[in-house]
């Protein structure tokens, strides 16, 4: 029952903070023109009479949508591996196994911590797919992407794995020292 409430509060969680991300992302896209201009070229008015549909100027705010659908899409999912490599962390953690059992599993989990770099590298290669409609717009993907990946996987590392790791590796060699006396 207590692992049911704590999966179902993290799905909330999840889906909350997926919401404000995704809400905040769209309102700045529609508000801010600073942050409109992040996602392709600013001032898409175009001068005399055409056809809106055809015009350059709406092909880059079209490319800007799916840079910005793109980039929120990423977001959320870089958070959603967040929470599942803690979720993995959390029940190594809390096994009941021995040490050296716990160590092979948390070498086991290992990918678990590289998937923000993988989900950063899809925020690169659907970049250049973004940049083949207007250039611009695939430049905030790219960057950002990979640099949430690296962020991501960063702490992870350091707040998950290193003290978990660094404390199971202490059990190991307390066990040791003492069949050895």
């Amino acid at each position: 029952m207590k692992k049911f409430l704590i999966a179902t509060l993290n799905i909330i969680l999840f889906l909350i903070i997926s919401a404000a991300v995704a809400a905040g992302c769209f309102y700045c896209y529609k508000n801010c023109t600073e942050f409109k201009a992040l996602f392709g070229p600013g001032g898409t008015e175009v001068l005399g009479k055409t056809n809106i549909a055809q015009s350059l100027s709406m092909r880059s705010e079209r490319a800007g949508i799916v840079a910005l659908y793109i980039f929120t899409g990423i977001i959320i999912v870089q958070i959603l591996v967040l929470f599942v490599a803690v979720a993995v962390y959390r029940g190594i953690r809390k096994s009941g196994d021995s040490a050296e059992v716990k160590l092979a599993r948390l070498a086991n989990a290992d990918i678990f911590l590289d998937l923000p770099l993988y989900i950063g590298l899809f925020g690169s290669v659907s970049s250049f797919m973004v940049m083949s409609f207007s250039s611009s717009s695939g430049q905030l993907i790219a960057y950002s992407s990979t640099l949430i990946g690296i962020i991501f996987c960063t702490c992870l590392r350091v707040f998950l794995m290193y003290p978990l790791k660094s404390k199971l590796i202490s059990q190991t060699s307390g066990k040791a020292n003492q069949v050895q006396e």
